[in-house]
């Protein structure tokens, strides 16, 4: 067994330990909930949950940092540069955002709704940028870059969140077309202003 690969009880520890926070969080919210109550939730010892994380807090974070880690790993398209991304493949890196925010909705929709964290979606902004701007490092400097970019990303986070927030109202179909069309247009005319 290699140095790099995790132990399953460890992962299966883990995956508890987030589920039931996150099901606390809906019944007592952020503020209230103890370590202690995690571990009960979880069915583990306290102590267990200290072997993984060193606080409330630094968990919170690390729940962050694997959002966006599962988002930049899903951004991660096979093009050498964003200059060479076409519609069909934007389309294809959006559905990628959504089916993984999909597959982990608890998650997300509990960052959004319960307040625990009023920056949740700065780190969402964050996880595209570090995607574009690997795209596109000759530009990272370019002003009109930075406020574009600073523009698109932020809409589309606002988007996603609105898509988090509501889904129920929305077919993610209809609702990834209408963010193809308005952000790779967007970008495409971006992108031809600063060659």
């Amino acid at each position: 067994m290699g140095k790099d690969k995790v132990d399953l009880r460890i992962l299966k520890t883990r995956k508890a330990i987030k589920e039931a926070f996150l099901r606390l969080v809906q019944t007592k919210g952020y503020e209230r909930i103890t370590v202690q109550d995690i571990a009960d939730e979880a069915m583990i010892n306290r102590n267990t949950f200290y072997l993984h994380y060193v606080d409330k807090p630094e968990f919170m974070d690390k729940l962050f940092q694997e959002s966006v880690q599962n988002l930049n790993a899903c951004l991660s398209l096979e093009v050498s540069s964003i200059h060479e991304m076409d519609k069909d493949m934007f389309s294809t890196m959006i559905k990628t955002i959504f089916d993984n925010i999909d597959a982990n909705m608890i998650f997300f929709k509990t960052m959004l709704t319960q307040n625990i964290h009023p920056n949740f979606p700065i780190y969402l902004k964050d996880a595209f940028k570090t995607f574009i701007f690997a795209g596109i490092s000759d530009f990272r400097h370019d002003e009109k870059m930075k406020i574009g970019l600073e523009y698109m990303i932020s809409g589309l986070v606002g988007a996603i969140c609105l898509w988090i927030v509501e889904r129920e109202n929305y077919k993610m179909d209809d609702f990834i077309d209408h963010l193809s069309e308005i952000h790779y247009h967007n970008m495409v005319d971006l992108l031809k202003n600063t060659r």
